[in-house]
């Protein structure tokens, strides 16, 4: 997350500096430690074997919350670096960029939903904190990469070889 974001945010527009970021991303966290309960120290992981088990279990917060947390966060990150390498090589285009994105949507509601009812079911009340944390992060990766695809498509796409999405970089 924010690979490629902040360094568009900060080099081509002013919408926030980065001492500005910093503090909003610290603050965002010392709220959410501030409001997450604390954990259950008798945890039992009830997720069953099957992925339609530990997709259920997991919406319902019955499982760990490393078993939530990292296979989706990885995935994510893979597939958000995955397409901003495919535009950096201009084999992508703005509208691919924003399908991609529109497909990721969903599971990462789902995602925020199962980490959140999950954070209960872990050993320390950081990890759930930072859990949390992280999934508003990635809300907010969203909107940035909302308004540098709509508001400063030039920063982040070589919009002379996108000839076919040309309209979309005016």
């Amino acid at each position: 997350m924010f690979i490629n974001t902040f360094p568009i945010i900060f080099t081509y527009t002013s919408l926030f500096s980065p001492v500005e970021a910093v503090i909003f991303l610290a603050a965002i966290f010392f709220l959410v430690y501030y409001y997450t309960p604390e954990v259950n120290k008798n945890r039992t992981n009830k997720s069953g074997n099957g992925l339609y088990k530990y997709l259920h279990s997991a919406w319902l917060g019955n499982s760990a919350l490393w078993l939530v947390f990292w296979p989706f966060f990885l995935l994510v990150n893979a597939v958000l670096y995955y397409i901003d390498y495919r535009v950096t090589n201009v084999t992508y285009t703005i509208a691919s960029w924003k399908t991609v994105h529109g497909m990721l949507f969903l599971p990462i509601v789902w995602w925020t939903a199962s980490v959140w009812r999950c954070s209960k079911n872990t050993g320390y009340k950081v990890w759930s904190s930072v859990a949390r944390t992280i999934t508003l992060y990635l809300f907010f990766e969203y909107i940035l990469r909302f308004i540098i695809g709509t508001q400063y498509p030039n920063a982040f796409f070589d919009c002379r070889l996108l000839i076919m999405e040309y309209g979309d970089c005016l």
